[in-house]
């Protein structure tokens, strides 16, 4: 049978659930072991993104990557984390902020597998394209 790192982050969940200490240390010692024993070792940032995604749902938590050409204002920073908050129904959002020059201008923003690209870049990226097909 394949074990997947999603099917090890949700049992790392369950096995540590409520433990903290030394009981949480040989918990997690041990779940280290089965990764070097399954020869999966490799996989061990799927496996903790898998975990944190378990954590996040359970916290309410959504987390958000703004790129932008300049930086983004308190006062926008704020707007945009409330809107995320409303959109998917979050207690908390974790929010990284990123400039990137070549954008030119607009945000591009990430939550999970969604991306709202409203970048001037991807905007003339999509009139180039609409152009070389009208002709």
């Amino acid at each position: 049978m394949k074990i997947s790192p999603q099917n090890i982050a949700e049992a790392v969940y369950k096995a540590t659930e409520g433990k903290s200490g030394q009981d949480l240390t040989a918990l997690l010692k041990r779940s280290v072991r089965i990764l070097v024993n399954r020869r999966m070792l490799g996989k061990s940032n799927e496996v903790l993104g898998a975990l944190q995604n378990i954590f996040d749902k359970k916290s309410g938590t959504i987390r958000m990557k703004v790129t932008s050409a300049r930086g983004v204002g308190s006062e926008a920073k704020s707007a945009l984390e409330n809107e995320i908050k409303k959109k998917y129904k979050a207690q908390n959002v974790i929010s990284e902020f990123f400039e990137k020059r070549q954008l030119l201008g607009g945000v591009k923003v990430e939550v999970g597998d969604e991306v709202l690209d409203n970048t001037y870049r991807n905007k003339l990226n999509k009139l180039e394209q609409f152009l070389i097909q009208a002709k």
